[in-house]
């Protein structure tokens, strides 16, 4: 199914918009819709307020993507996806699929999606504290970016661009699936090794360059041709955390290729960072 990735604000329209597409999908195009919500999972607002329950929440999600995604269907996924990494890995299981994906950016704002939230039932709404939480914590979507490309930035008072986000599903080719989102069988004995051996190096040396770099310059990384910006100034245990969740995806991504396993890192770790 091409995926159509809904994003936004809480209570910024994203449900709505979403059952126009589905409208539009099933009786104009005629397709076979499906959408996936994050409010059918969501019982309680309150779960957003645990940051272990909100990741088993787009684990559940993601699996549940990841099990209905196919070539044909339309698969609408309906939730907040505020998170840029998150984003991200959607994009590496549709390509890995073979499948066309477009983002819809609900830019609905604060204040009009706060006040939209307090028309809802009260055991529909979220708290203040959570409300603002999750927009401080939003990260908007870039277009320039791969994994959000092709993006529609919708306001409040636009209609949806119907024919074009049918475009972007069904006239453009899927991206081609390659090493880096591709499961695949272990091809070498000493991999586990090289992949903590690369990913340490690649961290050692961002964190030995803020020694000397400013903010802003460029850093080199070992077995690869990229360029890392060191927008600012990086916790080695931000850089760590972000490692160990990047060897525990590379497990199932094995690759012999050190300069691509080092570009497959390179590109993850830029994608979770801020």
């Amino acid at each position: 199914m091409p995926l159509i990735l809904l994003t936004g604000f809480p209570s910024s329209g994203k449900t709505t918009r979403a059952q126009q597409l589905k409208e539009y999908f099933s009786t104009v195009v005629g397709k076979n819709v499906v959408l996936l919500s994050e409010n059918d999972v969501v019982k309680n607002k309150q779960i957003y307020s645990d940051a272990s329950k909100e990741k088993e929440l787009r684990s559940t999600l993601k699996s549940e993507m990841q099990r209905l995604i196919s070539q044909d269907d339309i698969l609408i996924l309906d939730g907040g996806n505020y998170i840029k990494g998150y984003r991200y890995e959607l994009y590496c299981s549709t390509k890995s699929n073979k499948t066309t994906q477009c983002t819809l950016h609900i830019d609905t704002s604060s204040e009009k999606a706060w006040g939209q939230n307090m028309k809802r039932e009260e055991t529909c709404q979220y708290s203040q504290e959570i409300f603002d939480a999750l927009v401080m914590r939003y990260e908007t979507p870039d277009g320039r970016n791969r994994w959000d490309a092709p993006l529609f930035t919708i306001q409040p008072e636009d209609e949806l661009p119907f024919e074009s986000i049918a475009a972007a599903l069904y006239e453009r080719k899927a991206p081609t699936p390659n090493q880096s989102t591709q499961s695949l069988p272990l091809t070498s004995t000493n991999f586990l090794y090289e992949l903590d051996c690369v990913t340490q190096e690649i961290v050692n040396r961002v964190v030995e360059a803020q020694k000397t770099c400013m903010v802003g310059d460029e850093v080199s990384i070992p077995n690869s041709n990229e360029k890392f910006l060191l927008k600012r100034r990086y916790q080695l245990s931000e850089l760590s955390r972000i490692r160990r969740q990047f060897i525990s995806f590379a497990k199932t991504h094995p690759v012999d290729d050190i300069p691509r396993l080092a570009a497959m890192f390179f590109q993850y770790l830029t994608s979770h960072l801020v």
